[in-house]
């Protein structure tokens, strides 16, 4: 059977999960290149799940399977080829998917608009024994930066544009990983500069347009400027943040951005929202409609 698969990281509904979760991730060589990840694995994973699982509770649990769900149902009301979930780190995997259906052929989906290693390849490596084809990368996709400026005017309510400063958050890299030549930082750089081309056509005048990064794990140097060295330069301010890397809200977007950074803005005295990402709006079903139909 020929089919789509949606593919994303994962997220977790309960401790357990979250220990999987960790442990999956902390040993996937696009993550930590060097053998020692088999042993770093079990080590982080058994350390940190408890005491991380403390916080995914104030959101109860990642809302990434709900949302990816309500995605797929509208897909599949619109598309002649089923449509599933496939998350990298936690169920459903991929070798699931495929035996469970009896998939012969898909088409790989990862529902990361920019390519890096450590996403979109490593939702590759996890499909093995059937045919494919692959969307990389989909950033550039004129409807699909319609639908991603349509939340952005939805977020902002009765704020007057020209008194916010929007801010672009992508999730971090280490800075190793874009120096062995990932791509990821130059297209994240280039989708800010497309969509603040089309907001200014669009007559969105923000009082000032930034790119900052988050969810910086350990010493190592990350890519800059950070999201919370950017939230200082504007004090007594209104700011909104984009999630741009992310298209499925998630624990980054509901609890790291929604909640934890909300608490510096707060120190800041910044009148902060964070925009919700495009989940199952129409107008990216819409998208995703026709890339797959121009696709498969």
């Amino acid at each position: 059977m020929k089919a789509v698969f949606l593919m994303n990281m994962g997220g977790a509904r309960d401790e357990k999960e979250l220990k999987q979760f960790l442990y999956n991730m902390f040993k996937d060589k696009r993550i930590i290149s060097s053998p020692i990840r088999h042993i770093l694995a079990p080590v982080i994973s058994t350390l940190r799940y408890k005491k991380v699982w403390q916080t995914y509770e104030m959101i109860g649990g990642s809302p990434i399977y709900k949302h990816t769900e309500n995605l797929i149902n509208k897909l599949n009301k619109k598309l002649d080829i089923p449509v599933f979930s496939v998350m990298r780190y936690t169920s459903p995997r991929a070798n699931e998917v495929i035996k469970k259906n009896n998939i012969t052929e898909a088409l790989l989906f990862p529902l990361y608009p920019h390519f890096s290693t450590t996403t979109t390849l490593s939702s590759f490596d996890d499909v093995n024994g059937i045919k494919s084809k692959k969307i990389e990368r989909f950033y550039k996709d004129k409807k699909f930066n319609e639908a991603v400026i349509e939340k952005i005017k939805e977020s902002l309510k009765e704020w007057n544009d020209k008194e916010v400063n929007l801010i672009f958050s992508a999730h971090g890299l280490p800075q190793k990983i874009v120096d062995a030549g990932d791509s990821y930082e130059k297209e994240i750089n280039e989708h800010v500069e497309i969509l603040s081309q089309m907001l200014k056509e669009k007559e969105f005048n923000f009082k000032s347009i930034n790119l900052a990064y988050q969810s910086k794990v350990g010493p190592m140097k990350w890519l800059e400027p950070s999201l919370d060295e950017t939230l200082k330069k504007f004090k007594n301010q209104k700011v909104l943040v984009y999630p741009i890397s992310f298209i499925i809200d998630n624990s980054e977007t509901d609890l790291e951005l929604a909640i934890e950074y909300a608490h510096q803005a707060k120190e800041l005295n910044i009148d902060y929202r964070v925009s919700k990402v495009l989940n199952d709006s129409d107008k990216f079903v819409d998208f995703l409609v026709e890339k797959i139909k121009s696709t498969i």
